[in-house]
């Protein structure tokens, strides 16, 4: 298994990973990714910007996420408490596995690659998910995040959970 940076060359397989993923959200009834968001030119913006990562298992490109150093805007009204003050922190955005793998760990992996990586530069590690996504309302506390409240993101309201990183 490989993390790293996301290139124009995996934009093809992101895409498809992405509209599995929007697809399997859709199916279980969550409403999440439902609406246009998050979009082909969105991802691609992501790996213009070089914050769009990759797991790559045998050659195929298997997850995807955007990995976010500068903050997020939504972040800083919260309907409860974050752990922590830190003004510096990390955030993933859009993480998707592929279908053939769903199950296999690969979301698992791409926290743990990113939890990793923000070792030693930042403190904090935090996420947001729609309030219908169970499945990752379920991953997050067994990776050690804590759900600190209510967010909101264009007239919706998300989860949003934050693990300390040592």
């Amino acid at each position: 298994m490989t993390f790293r940076q996301a290139t124009p060359r995996d934009l093809p397989t992101i895409y498809e990973i992405l509209e599995g993923a929007i697809r399997r959200l859709g199916a279980m009834g969550v409403d999440q990714w439902q609406h246009g968001y998050p979009n082909r030119e969105r991802i691609a913006q992501d790996v213009a910007e070089g914050i769009g990562y990759v797991i790559e298992e045998e050659d195929r490109v298997v997850a995807y996420g955007a990995v976010i150093f500068t903050g997020e805007e939504a972040y800083r009204a919260i309907e409860g408490r974050w752990l922590t003050d830190e003004e510096n922190y990390v955030v993933v955005h859009r993480m998707c596995v592929a279908e053939e793998v769903v199950g296999h760990g690969f979301g698992r992996r791409f926290m743990e690659a990113v939890e990793e990586m923000a070792r030693g530069r930042v403190k904090s590690f935090r996420v947001d998910t729609h309030a219908d996504n169970r499945v990752m309302q379920a991953l997050l506390p067994r990776l050690g995040f804590t759900r600190c409240g209510i967010i909101y993101f264009e007239s919706r309201h998300l989860v949003a959970f934050e693990k300390i990183i040592e």
